[in-house]
């Protein structure tokens, strides 16, 4: 191994410190530092947004969650009554065919009545 004089290793040293010098970056870490407390504050932002909207949704007297079993409950307690409205279309139905056919023998026995005596 070569000795080296202190002066060699002082301009070794040297060249060391301004080749790190040179790879740190300025103000790339400012950048850094800003970037992250921006992404935290957004996270934070995200986070009160998620709660507003789990508030909304699970929020027991006018949730979303309830919203939708209240309106199952609802077809279901009035199934009964959409089977009584169709079965009344249906009736509806029947009596208007059976009220033409009393209307048209009305009509046929006063034609006959008129002309054939």
């Amino acid at each position: 191994m070569s000795r080296q004089t202190q002066s060699q290793i002082l301009t070794e040293v040297l060249i060391e410190l301004q080749e790190i010098k040179r790879a740190l970056p300025n103000g790339e870490m400012v950048l850094i530092k800003k970037s992250l407390k921006d992404l935290e504050e957004g996270q934070k932002g995200l986070k009160s947004e998620i709660r507003t909207i789990q508030k909304r949704l699970f929020n027991p007297d006018d949730g979303l969650i309830v919203e939708v079993h209240k309106n199952t409950e609802f077809k279901e307690e009035n199934q009964q009554n959409l089977k009584d409205v169709n079965n009344l279309i249906s009736w509806k139905g029947n009596v208007t065919k059976a009220l033409w056919v009393v209307y048209s023998a009305i009509i046929g026995v006063i034609i006959k009545l008129l002309f054939w005596n």
